[in-house]
């Protein structure tokens, strides 16, 4: 069973870097997610400073026992006060992979456990786990899995390995949102007309940015010798021989930004 999962894992993680990814897929992903662990339903959350949170509840197609407007509404007003899991991570700032039932006490007492259960039964979702991606004082990234079923000791272990690969998507993401917002229409330029793949569009920027090899493999979590794996066809697909002619080139071409004006006022 655990081979069949990491290649339906494997099999999606791989698909989805083949391609440029400027958001989270996270439809693909909680709808893996929700046949993985057989769940009720999964959820993704993502808060940025000045934006508005963007909350996401799969199967689109899922009534969650009639409440499912209850959900929606809970989860934008109270979830952060009242969730277990919420409160533990409010707490600590600790990004574990971690289920309501191991909540410790002190973050999380039995008044509001039983609050919860309360009202989650209802949902037929009151275990759940959360695999965050990133937690900061204004901002997160979350993925919640959820079924009236505990998650088991194995099942737990697997989702702190899922975490590891979605950390990594998550890095890429920011990666390529990140050099695509200093230019609209990088991507679509370097994946058109020059063919670069999304990776070597990240360790592009990341190098033009003045990173060396080592610190871009620790950014994309990636080895070093991938890094410089993408640099040598970034070179025969750009016709140059070293890293700066290929940035050069690239802010010619308009993949890259120009660089800024050291004259300007």
């Amino acid at each position: 069973m655990r081979h069949i999962l990491d290649a339906q894992w494997l099999e999606l993680i791989g698909g989805l870097l083949a391609t440029p990814l400027m958001a989270m897929p996270a439809d693909r992903i909680a709808l893996q997610l929700t046949e993985s662990f057989g769940l009720v339903g999964a959820s993704y959350e993502l808060r940025a400073p000045g934006r508005a949170p963007q909350r996401q509840l799969w199967p689109l197609d899922e009534r969650f026992g009639g409440h499912r407007a209850e959900i929606e509404q809970w989860r934008a007003h109270r979830a952060m006060d009242c969730h277990p899991i919420a409160r533990y991570y409010l707490a600590t700032g600790d990004p574990a992979v971690i289920q309501v039932t191991d909540v410790p006490d002190r973050f999380a007492d039995r008044h509001v456990v039983g609050a919860w259960k309360e009202r989650a039964s209802q949902w037929g979702c009151v275990n759940q786990i959360a695999l965050p991606l990133h937690l900061g004082d204004c901002s997160h990234r979350v993925f919640v899995l959820g079924r009236s079923e505990t998650f088991s000791r194995a099942e737990m272990q697997t989702a702190r390995r899922l975490q590891r690969l979605l950390l990594g998507l998550d890095r890429q993401v920011l990666a390529l949102s990140g050099a695509a917002g200093a230019r609209p229409g990088l991507l679509s330029r370097a994946t058109g007309e020059v063919r670069l793949t999304a990776r070597e569009v990240a360790v592009l920027a990341l190098v033009a940015d003045g990173h060396t090899a080592g610190a871009v493999a620790r950014r994309l979590l990636i080895g070093e010798r991938t890094v410089h794996k993408h640099l040598q066809h970034l070179y025969a697909k750009l016709g140059v021989t070293d890293r700066l002619s290929a940035v050069l080139t690239a802010q010619r071409l308009g993949i890259l930004p120009p660089p800024p004006d050291r004259n300007a006022s």
